[in-house]
């Protein structure tokens, strides 16, 4: 087990592992160490997965993202206490096919983390622009949200 302190590092170890190269970053090895990195517990109250795609102008430009994330809540003496969200997302240029690719999935509406893996494979807002488009940039990033 580690702690949520330790996953951005742990994360970003796996990626490298796997050559993972956030300037040509390929979808699918991201999903496949995410979905690695997922098994690994950590120290919080509830861990949960989110898949989210759409086009938004949070970096400046606008941009189309692929975004895999952990959410990590925190309690202290069975009260919340806060948390954290680790994103690994991978930009693309946005055209007007990948505009209509918004899309949200939390693993809390799937029956286990592998079914939550199973469908985001499948859905045409992970299978498109990986398929389809060549990625700008991946970065990975921890928040307090």
């Amino acid at each position: 087990m580690i702690n949520s302190s330790e996953a951005l590092h742990t994360l970003d170890g796996m990626l490298s592992e796997a050559g993972f190269d956030s300037d040509r970053p390929d979808p699918r090895v991201a999903l496949q160490v995410f979905r690695s990195f997922a098994e690994i517990p950590v120290a919080c109250a509830e861990d949960l997965l989110l898949f989210q795609t759409g086009t938004y102008d949070f970096t400046g430009p606008e941009l189309f993202s692929l975004d895999l994330t952990r959410q990590f809540t925190h309690e202290e003496d069975g009260e919340y206490a806060g948390m954290e969200q680790l994103h690994c997302v991978i930009y693309y240029e946005p055209t007007p096919e990948l505009r209509g690719l918004t899309r949200n999935l939390w693993s809390s509406a799937c029956a286990s983390p592998a079914d939550f893996f199973a469908r985001v494979e499948e859905m045409p807002e992970f299978r498109i622009p990986a398929e389809r488009y060549e990625p700008l940039r991946a970065e990975l990033d921890q928040e307090e949200v």
